[in-house]
């Protein structure tokens, strides 16, 4: 029987509080995998779609514009927030750009 690799679920462990996320650190653990198993299948669908958009610049020349405008909203919309990077970000890890500006300024 060859090896198939590892399964990863992509569902919540039942008995997972958030509110106190290290009191079982087993459970804790199978929660993290499960999200970034979720992220991984958000990236993937990305890819699908991008591959699509090109697919669809390709075939439609100059009017690219109009024919793949769906595609490339909807692409816009699969990569915003996505990736395996945040699987550790925290409410702290997200980017200040209004405190940014305002000491440029």
């Amino acid at each position: 029987m060859p090896w198939e690799g590892v399964k990863v679920s992509t569902e919540e462990p039942a008995g997972f509080d958030p509110a106190k996320p290290f009191a079982d650190p087993v459970t804790y653990f199978k929660h993290r995998e499960a999200k970034v198993a979720q992220e991984y299948v958000k990236v993937a669908e990305a890819k699908l779609i991008r591959k699509q958009l090109k697919k669809c610049y390709k075939e439609s020349g100059v009017n690219y514009q109009q024919n793949c405008r769906e595609l490339a909203q909807n692409y816009l919309s699969a990569i915003k927030g996505v990736g395996i990077y945040r699987a550790n970000a925290g409410p702290h890890d997200e980017p200040r750009w209004e405190a940014y500006n305002a000491a440029r300024k």
